[in-house]
């Protein structure tokens, strides 16, 4: 089977991009996330992976020539394929697709798609500002690399394993359930890194890869009337609070039985119903929205509590500090959740404060503050059920430092070029997912075929959502006038 490659939208304006390289030549052989081919955006230098495995049989663009998002840039001969991969690979556009809608979608004039003919008729070597700054980007680049490279050089010391000690308090159906959701998490999160490259959905996307424990592990010591809030990285919040990859899917690609009927998108996932209110892509913008649904339950005298999850970028705003001093002075029941991923966008933490620990601001608010491992599932959970008790027994907030790290860049425009790479192991041989199986293969009656279940079972049940989600009716005109408030 023959299946086309298109350029995804990894510019910000939407605008040209330049083919600067093939990293594989016709005829040679292709692994899914393979790097296929570099490419030059209006941000930043990028290496492009396959979504497929196979044969790469045609390179439509010649090195250095201009595309748009969708154009059709190679053709791969497939050997392996996940079936809603082929199908969507196969189909046209979400906007362009046989779906019901009122409105019908738009033609060009003269019957024939510009795109196509811009992959077919390469431009020349383009002499315009992305092309002159090539070299002062990445000779920026390096230096930002080296400078992080220097900070890396002796990283904080963190576990590399979790002990039988840990494991041993718990049931064991207990933890692979632990295991089960990071595994879901990490599962949607590929596939839907996948879906992207093949420009299958619309918009960006900000994902978690690496965080997986953060999400379960206070997810898990919630009840489900407890609330949640999230931020544009929230995949992983919502499926740790119980939603569904369907309803998630479906809110992706804009669909009226997304979970946001199809109004929110990547960055705004959530459901009232299961406790989690719709993210908020303003970074910090969710701080004063927790302390203020804390402040209902204890007016209203119910015993809930709010976990309000940010990035360390956050705790520059003056939304996390005007959030933590009404909390700290009403003793509301919240719980701030700083997931500390090293990076505000590219800029490291400790290019912003000086302090070591950011669970160290709790002490200007008098509240409590603690630095959590939070690779460690079970350190996470551990922490965030002594938070919850403090807080249900009108004891005050309480913030959590939880230390872990995205694989990924912070969107999939970002080249994530700046992460040292003495750091990127250091981490990554402290994978949280790796890290849980590892312990239960060691300590538990389990191995490593019943872990393979698990994952492949989650990757079906992915496939199956896709399958769903691509064919569900968009929303209609009408739509546009509900839920609104005026």
């Amino acid at each position: 089977m023959e299946i086309e490659v298109k350029m995804p939208d990894l510019s910000t304006t939407g605008g040209e991009l330049t083919v600067l390289k093939w990293l594989i030549a016709v005829g040679g052989s292709v692994k899914r996330g393979d790097v296929l081919f570099e490419v030059e955006t209006d941000k930043a230098t990028m290496d492009v992976e396959s979504a497929h495995a196979g044969v790469l049989k045609k390179q439509l663009v010649e090195p250095n020539a201009t595309v748009l998002p969708g154009d059709a840039i190679a053709i791969i001969e497939v050997s392996q394929v996940r079936p809603a991969m082929a199908a969507v690979a196969a189909s046209v556009p979400p906007v362009e697709a046989n779906r019901q809608t009122t409105s019908q979608p738009s033609e060009s004039v003269s019957g024939v798609n510009p795109n196509t003919l811009a992959a077919s008729s390469p431009a020349p070597p383009r002499a315009g500002m992305f092309a002159e700054n090539r070299a002062k980007r990445a000779e920026n680049a390096t230096t930002t690399r080296s400078q992080n490279e220097q900070r890396a050089a002796a990283p904080r010391m963190l576990p590399a394993e979790i002990s039988h000690d840990q494991l041993a308090a718990y049931n064991p159906s207990f933890l692979l359930e632990l295991y089960t959701r990071m595994v879901r998490i990490r599962e949607f999160e590929e596939g839907v890194k996948y879906l992207f490259l093949q420009g299958s959905m619309p918009g960006t996307i900000h994902q978690c890869q690496g965080q997986e424990a953060t999400a379960v592990g206070v997810c898990a010591a919630l009840r489900d009337d407890d609330f949640i809030t999230s931020t544009f990285r929230g995949h992983g919040h919502a499926l740790a609070k119980g939603l569904s990859m369907d309803e998630i899917l479906l809110e992706l690609y804009g669909a009226a039985s997304g979970c946001c009927k199809g109004k929110g998108g990547s960055m705004h996932v959530g459901n009232y119903d299961k406790g989690m209110i719709p993210a908020i892509a303003i970074v910090g913008g969710g701080i004063p929205l927790a302390a203020g649904m804390a402040l209902a339950f204890k007016m209203q005298k119910r015993d809930q509590v709010v976990a309000c999850f940010f990035g360390d970028g956050a705790t520059s705003e003056g939304a996390f500090h005007e959030g933590l001093t009404l909390a700290a002075i009403w003793d509301l029941p919240a719980i701030f959740v700083c997931e500390n991923n090293l990076y505000g966008a590219s800029t490291r933490v400790n290019q912003v404060t000086r302090l070591n620990d950011l669970a160290d601001h709790a002490n200007s608010y008098g509240i409590t503050g603690r630095t959590v491992f939070g690779n460690d599932v079970l350190a996470v959970y551990e922490a965030t059920k002594n938070a919850v008790d403090q807080c249900r027994s009108g004891r005050g907030p309480v913030l959590l430092e939880l230390l872990t790290y995205r694989r990924t860049g912070h969107s999939r425009r970002d080249a994530c070029n700046y992460q040292a790479d003495v750091e990127k192991q250091a981490w990554f041989d402290r994978d949280p997912i790796r890290l849980l199986g590892d312990a239960l293969t060691k300590h538990c009656d389990v191995d490593a075929t019943q872990l393979k279940e698990i994952r492949d079972e989650i990757v079906a049940q992915f496939e199956v959502a896709v399958e769903r989600a691509r064919s569900a009716p968009l929303p209609s005109e009408d739509d546009l006038i509900t839920d609104v408030f005026a």
